[in-house]
């Protein structure tokens, strides 16, 4: 099936303090939105779990509005007039910005002078939404040739086969373009934003030359520390490193450790009971397990779990009988922080010391790289 990728960039969780700042002159935000009806215009500062509204003005008879009230430190903002009816931004507290858009479809209209970091997204956002574009044709190629229900299995995994070239070739094509502009912008807060999905294995110089970049320029900024810590932890978790050891709980309460199953090819996988892909993705693993466990092949399973008994319950029903680690700890794992795990389900395959070669192996990709080891 072709993957579908998001038309706008995603947020990361964002941690930055929520401490407001009073106007200090230097700043400005104002502009102009045709098709207004003197709505309430909120700026919000984009802060984990939910926005902060941090000033508020009513658009004139004409329009116009200004807020008065605030200077950001560097951040990820919105201009909202409903849940639904928004502008992104970047701000700084220097900026003197001016926006116009039509106030009916703020999000699809606006358009930003005066913040060098908000133009810079808005040229990320648009290049994501190109490759949207080109994903969505392929995409429904795809679906009007799948769709046929006189199609045999066998028929739709070709057809599906035959689309990975142009997708793979559509990826490459916009990585390439992504890849190079970040590289031009390595110290602008924006570029966080768009390296995000982004395999660190495939692009680690770029994340390197981000990360020090950002480190430059903004060392105390929560933001950054983060994306310092996840880059770092990305990078010592790729390709030809060696596994970091993880050491946590099975089922009945013993402490198991991946480092105990040195000597043989391991792999490990990231998932949980309420993951729907991952519990779609077990038979595989389950017959790949069948097919080479005795020729020197083992899985280490560690759950993002958070309740015992669902976990139980999924190793139960779905015939797993690999070693199994959780600390309950859902999306606070010790192990997935370790990993960078960005999203499940996620798996490394180690050889027999220990050191990764290869990441995300499933299905049809898993079981050739399993017969190439155990030929």
């Amino acid at each position: 099936m072709i993957k579908v990728i998001g038309a706008t960039i995603v947020l990361a969780a964002l941690v930055t303090s929520c401490g407001e700042n009073k106007k200090s002159g230097l700043f400005e935000l104002k502009g102009t939105l045709s098709d207004s009806k003197g709505e309430t215009i909120y700026l919000e500062k984009l802060i984990s779990p939910d926005p902060i509204i941090v000033d508020s003005t009513t658009l004139n008879d004409k329009g116009e509005f200004e807020f008065e009230n605030f200077t950001p430190s560097i951040g990820f903002y919105r201009i909202k007039i409903t849940q639904s009816n928004f502008a992104m931004m970047v701000l700084d507290s220097t900026d003197k910005v001016k926006v116009t858009g039509s106030a009916k479809d703020l999000g699809n209209t606006y358009k930003v002078e005066g913040s060098p970091e908000t133009k810079l997204f808005l040229e990320f956002n648009e290049i994501a939404k190109k490759r949207q574009s080109d994903l969505e044709v392929l995409n429904n190629q795809f679906q009007s040739l799948a769709s046929d229900p006189k199609l045999k299995d066998a028929q739709r995994d070709s057809i599906s086969k035959t689309f990975e070239m142009p997708y793979n070739e559509v990826m490459d094509k916009y990585n390439g373009i992504m890849t190079k502009k970040i590289a031009e912008n390595t110290s602008m807060y924006s570029s966080m934003i768009a390296i995000q999905g982004m395999e660190p294995d495939k692009f680690k110089n770029v994340y390197k030359a981000l990360d020090e970049g950002l480190q430059k320029k903004y060392a105390n900024d929560k933001n950054v520390v983060l994306f310092h810590e996840v880059v770092q932890k990305m990078l010592a978790a790729s390709v030809g490193q060696e596994a970091p050891d993880i050491k946590a709980l099975t089922p009945d309460g013993k402490e198991l450790s991946l480092s105990q199953f040195k000597g043989k090819y391991v792999l490990i996988d990231f998932w949980a009971s309420w993951c729907g892909p991952c519990r779609k993705e077990m038979p595989n693993v389950v017959q790949a397990y069948a097919k080479y466990k005795n020729k020197g092949f083992e899985i280490f399973g560690v759950s993002l779990d958070k309740d015992k008994g669902a976990w139980e319950e999924a190793i139960k029903k779905d015939g797993i009988t690999w070693p199994q680690v959780s600390d309950l700890k859902y999306w606070d794992s010790e192990a997935a922080k370790m990993y960078g795990v960005q999203g499940i389900p996620y798996t490394l395959l180690l050889d027999k010391e220990g050191k990764i070669i290869a990441k995300n192996l499933r299905g049809e990709e898993l079981e050739a790289k399993l017969a190439e080891l155990f030929k």
